[in-house]
């Protein structure tokens, strides 16, 4: 069965709540985000997580090597294996948010994967079932970090001729590798408050790589607008911007927010095969009903978690029936 996570990617989020309600909802773990200053740390909140309850699945997603010494990675993966085994699953990337957000340069791709192999041999000895994943979104990216780690999170947005041509690259590369895809997914009746806060993030991959994204000519120009205006301060929690053609394609590429049924019909139409899926909680629409729930007395990580549940239900549809 495709495992399915929730990446935990509101302010401060109560880990072990949200795990409780994900888990009551069909999914099979939560995934803590790395940015200081948006998060608890990851690795922490981690070892919360899978002591204090009983979901299966737990762990950094993603580790930002951006602002981290591979020594230390390893350090704190294999406390975490030791405890817990193969419950974890770590992903590892650049963190451009979380270093941008630092003032830092976003690390080169040769500097990333040397970094990547650095934890991998460190972890040689320690993994004890631990699942170690590298995510990735270019073609290069792909390949070389299949043939590293045990698998790749794809972050290619949700166009199945995209999905599968990514997917096809990690397999070719390495037939062995896991194959998860990272997906910005919602069950919502405002798709514009949902995908908003992250347009610009999403544009900025099909800015940087737009034929790999077959992003159209016309659009090219706007796209690359949209992602040179996105703050990564407020990354996943700034207001809507105004529409656009460029904006629309943007969003078609990258985000699925509808009813329970439309969900379900186009994760089914990408997840065919695919070994995880991890839902991102950085999506506006989220923020917005939290606060709504708030009003009724609930705490932020409880009205998150909650107005969740839906969503994961109705991926969990998706998956299943593929």
């Amino acid at each position: 069965m495709t495992r399915l996570l929730v990446n935990a990617a509101w302010p401060r989020a109560d880990g072990a709540a949200a795990a409780r309600t994900i888990q009551a909802a069909g999914g099979d773990g939560l995934g803590l985000p790395d940015s200081p200053r948006l998060f608890d740390d990851p690795l922490l909140a981690t070892d919360r997580v899978l002591a204090e309850t009983g979901i299966a699945l737990a762990g950094p997603c993603v580790l930002a090597m951006g602002l981290r010494h591979p020594a230390t990675v390893v350090g704190g993966l294999a406390t975490l294996a030791r405890r817990h085994g193969p419950r974890v699953v770590a992903v590892l990337a650049r963190g451009e948010s979380a270093v941008r957000n630092e003032n830092l340069a976003v690390p080169s791709l040769r500097g990333y994967l040397s970094t990547v192999d650095s934890v991998v041999a460190g972890l040689a000895a320690e993994r004890h079932g631990m699942t170690l994943l590298g995510s990735a979104s270019g073609p290069r990216t792909l390949a070389e970090t299949a043939t590293r780690a045990d698998g790749v999170l794809i972050d290619v947005g949700v166009a199945p001729s995209v999905v599968a041509a990514a997917v096809s690259r990690v397999r070719a590369a390495n037939p062995a590798a896991q194959v998860w895809l990272f997906l910005r997914v919602l069950v919502s009746d405002d798709s514009a408050a949902a995908v908003a806060p992250l347009l610009g993030s999403c544009a900025a991959r099909l800015a940087a790589a737009p034929d790999w994204y077959q992003v159209p000519e016309l659009l090219r120009a706007e796209v690359a607008g949209l992602a040179a205006a996105h703050d990564y301060a407020r990354h996943g929690m700034a207001a809507a911007g105004p529409t656009s053609e460029a904006a629309s394609f943007v969003a078609d590429r990258f985000f699925v927010v509808g009813d329970a049924a439309v969900v379900s019909a186009r994760i089914a139409a990408v997840a065919g095969g695919i070994d995880g899926v991890v839902l991102s909680g950085a999506v506006g629409g989220v923020l917005r009903q939290v606060l709504v729930r708030q009003r009724r007395g609930r705490t932020r990580s409880e009205a998150t978690a909650q107005f969740l549940g839906p969503t994961v239900a109705a991926v969990r549809a998706g998956l299943e029936s593929t």
